[in-house]
């Protein structure tokens, strides 16, 4: 049976993949998928596999992006058709276009997403916090600067991620938002699911001929992908593995190695499964265009 999937994320290791002349074929596991290329738009390959060349040839001249990821979601490589590359007027708008309200709608929109899924989920707030962000809200009208929103951006994401951890299970370890290499599974699930967003993302740009390294209030690698991630982080991404969380995860399951917590297979198979609903390729794909138009028309850039 070949199955129709519009985009497929192969996670784990040891995955052969290769391909017939309309379909691709993953044996991993001792298991055989087949996959019809009429409906594959993306494949994202997350740890290590062996993939044929030919393969590789066969998905780009079928218009089927593939993405290469580290295992902890760290995207590595885009594959794509050679022609295919930011329009030199358009990085030239990037550069010198006032990146200052986009900025800020950014920060509120993902502040709000996470007071409001704070609120959902019922988490324990401690005395003041919430006056705390809603005063850091408040000063925004105020501020003229990037660097004060991004110092703004910064406080309330840790303190999102502090607070959210009080609804996890106090077993699974843990407690903030942490850099790689992650010794627990929800910063370990969490930094895979941003990868999937965040390829998903780069994707767009790529498709929309962006540079995205120019960033609105990021800097650096990727800038612009961050920042257009941050529109959806919080509700294609983390709604998903907080909830993964709090529904049971054992710890006995885990193992540390190479300093880093190691996931099961199927705990990661499962959570690209959610990962595979939560993620709106469409609404990402709106939210560049989006961005398009205030680049190219100076028209208002809102999340859609």
């Amino acid at each position: 049976m070949i199955e129709d999937v519009d985009w497929l994320v192969v996670p784990g290791s040891g995955a052969h993949i290769r391909s017939g002349a309309d379909r691709l074929i993953v044996s991993q596991n001792s298991t055989v998928t087949e996959y019809s290329f009429a409906s594959l738009a993306h494949l994202l390959l997350l740890g290590r596999h062996t993939i044929q060349t030919a393969t590789v040839n066969r998905l780009v001249r079928n218009g089927i992006r593939v993405t290469f990821l580290e295992h902890d979601g760290e995207p590595v490589a885009v594959v794509y058709p050679y022609g295919v590359r930011d329009d030199e007027r358009r990085r030239r708008l990037q550069d010198t276009m006032p990146s200052h309200a986009l900025a800020t709608t950014i920060v509120m929109h993902s502040a709000h997403a996470r007071l409001g899924l704070i609120g959902e989920v019922q988490a324990d707030l401690y005395e003041g916090e919430l006056d705390l962000v809603q005063g850091l809200l408040g000063e925004m009208p105020n501020m003229v600067r990037l660097q004060e929103l991004r110092r703004i951006h910064r406080l309330i994401g840790d303190m999102y991620y502090e607070i959210m951890a009080r609804t996890i299970p106090p077993g699974l370890g843990y407690r903030r938002r942490t850099e790689r290499p992650h010794r627990d599974p929800v910063n370990a699930l969490l930094s895979i699911a941003d990868g999937l967003l965040s390829a998903t993302v780069l994707n767009a740009c790529i498709g929309a001929r962006l540079e995205p390294s120019i960033g609105i209030l990021s800097m650096g690698e990727r800038a612009l992908v961050q920042d257009l991630a941050d529109c959806f982080r919080t509700e294609m991404v983390d709604r998903v593995v907080f909830a993964l969380a709090r529904e049971g995860i054992d710890p006995g399951r885990l193992r540390q190695a190479d300093g880093r917590c190691q996931l099961p297979d199927d705990l990661v198979r499962e959570t690209t499964a959610r990962l595979h609903v939560s993620i709106d390729h469409e609404r990402i794909d709106r939210q560049v265009q989006r961005y398009v138009a205030a680049l190219e028309n100076n028209l208002p850039f809102i999340v859609v």
